[in-house]
């Protein structure tokens, strides 16, 4: 069966980024003549090549990943879902036989709103798909013998339940062979990911992750995330990449392990991940490991700094533990970058400038090793289906009750909204400068955030 792998548009006005999901799923489709395309590389028109490609390969089944609603930043809030909308009417007007299977984080999210609103999709799969998704190409004429599928009966949509998490630490390398690297490693993003674990052990009250991947941590084995960094390095000259991970250092050992296995084997590659704000879970030995082993960056995205307000978010660590990651980076030289909410559930003025505060006196004591990008990533909270926030925002009367969410809503409620609006104004200024700066000097990412 010939069958086509679509990366739908991610974030219309963010840089690039490596379709590892579809490289996992391609991985896993034997007996397939399987492809790989990216509707984000051609975005000035992005239909004729695509077109093309539909044309010469005639698929069978088109695969589209659905990623993104909307971008993060609300001085771009660029709506993902009318462009993803318009390449799944192109696809069928294309191929008007062809089986259109939706999957990806913003389908699994919204499954149900989508398949109502955009007829054109024939199935559905829901969450990891590298066990459901080849088990329904064996089953495209009876989706209902497939845990996790959305199918069309009677013009009904019904859904054939949760299927059980894939056994992560025993999937295969994503096949790389059907991506071109060039452009992504040409992103002013590093854009090349790696997923060393699936899962998070936290329980943020906003984040959706969970409903998608659970609780339960499924780690690969330090060796075997080694083994597919250095097929990246040597087989398609990838030198910069990031651990998409949840939460790369919970839980530690897991994390210095595979910095010991970078530097055990000389493996020279430069790398960043999202870590976790606890003192606990960020030890001197981590440190001195992640540096050894090429680690650049350390992302954090604690969300706030006020001890209630964590509270009201339901985060693992205190104000406390954030100047300990001041501490820390200092102490190891390492370069930091955060990502705060504005106004949530709680906030007051004197919270919000304690935000301000802690960013003043982080960059005192780190200087232009805190990453200016900090800024750009303050916003309210998107609120998501499947969290306590939506829940929250339902009682509290923020969103009525049959709010589908695929339109964006936001927790910024009160008289901070004035604030929060001053500073996207001048988010945007900064983004804008930032834009233009990087357009002239052809900088990367990594200098002009400083």
């Amino acid at each position: 069966m010939r069958v086509l792998l679509v990366q739908a548009f991610t974030a219309l006005d963010m840089e690039l980024v490596y379709p590892i999901g579809l490289a996992y799923l391609a991985a896993h489709l034997d007996g397939h003549e399987v492809e790989i395309f990216d509707l984000n590389l051609y975005r000035d028109d992005p239909y004729t090549p695509f077109g093309q490609v539909l044309d010469r390969m005639k698929p069978d089944v088109v695969g589209i990943s659905l990623r993104n609603m909307k971008v993060g930043m609300p001085h771009l809030h660029t709506d993902d879902f009318q462009p993803q909308a318009e390449a799944i009417a192109f696809l069928r007007k294309r191929l008007p036989g062809v089986k259109v299977v939706a999957g990806g984080t913003a389908f699994s999210l919204y499954s149900e709103v989508m398949m109502k609103r955009l007829d054109a999709i024939d199935i559905g799969v829901w969450g990891e798909a590298e066990k459901s998704f080849p088990e329904l190409l064996a089953k495209l004429d009876t989706p209902w013998e497939v845990k996790g599928v959305y199918y069309r009966d009677a013009g009904q949509v019904k859904f054939t339940g949760f299927p059980d998490k894939v056994d992560f630490p025993a999937l295969r390398h994503p096949r790389r062979d059907l991506v071109d690297h060039a452009p992504y490693l040409a992103s002013s993003f590093v854009s090349v990911g790696v997923q060393a674990k699936r899962g998070c052990a936290l329980r943020c009250i906003h984040c959706s992750d969970t409903f998608l991947l659970g609780h339960q941590v499924r780690m690969r084995s330090p060796a075997d995330v080694v083994d597919e960094m250095q097929e990246l390095v040597e087989d398609y000259g990838v030198r910069q990449m990031f651990f998409c991970d949840q939460i790369f250092n919970i839980p530690v050992k897991h994390a210095i392990d595979i910095c010991k296995e970078i530097v055990d084997r000389r493996l020279e590659v430069a790398w960043s991940a999202w870590f976790n704000e606890h003192r606990n879970t960020l030890p001197d030995e981590l440190m001195v490991w992640l540096k050894r082993a090429g680690c650049g960056l350390l992302s954090f995205s604690p969300d706030h700094v006020d001890d209630r307000m964590l509270k009201n978010l339901d985060k693992n660590f205190r104000h406390e533990d954030m100047l300990y990651t001041v501490q820390v980076a200092k102490k190891h030289g390492m370069d930091v970058e955060y990502s705060f909410f504005l106004n949530s559930p709680g906030e007051d003025m004197r919270s919000l400038l304690a935000v301000f505060k802690f960013l003043l006196h982080a960059r005192l004591q780190l200087g232009s090793n805190l990453r200016l990008f900090t800024l750009l990533m303050m916003q309210p909270i998107r609120i998501y289906p499947h969290t306590r926030l939506a829940e929250l925002a339902r009682e509290s009367g923020l969103i009525n009750a049959d709010h589908e969410l695929i339109e964006a809503a936001y927790w910024n409620p009160g008289g901070i909204q004035h604030a929060v609006a001053g500073w996207q104004a001048t988010a945007k200024t900064l983004y804008d400068v930032r834009k233009r700066w990087q357009e002239a000097s052809g900088n990367t990412y990594a200098s002009v955030t400083r």
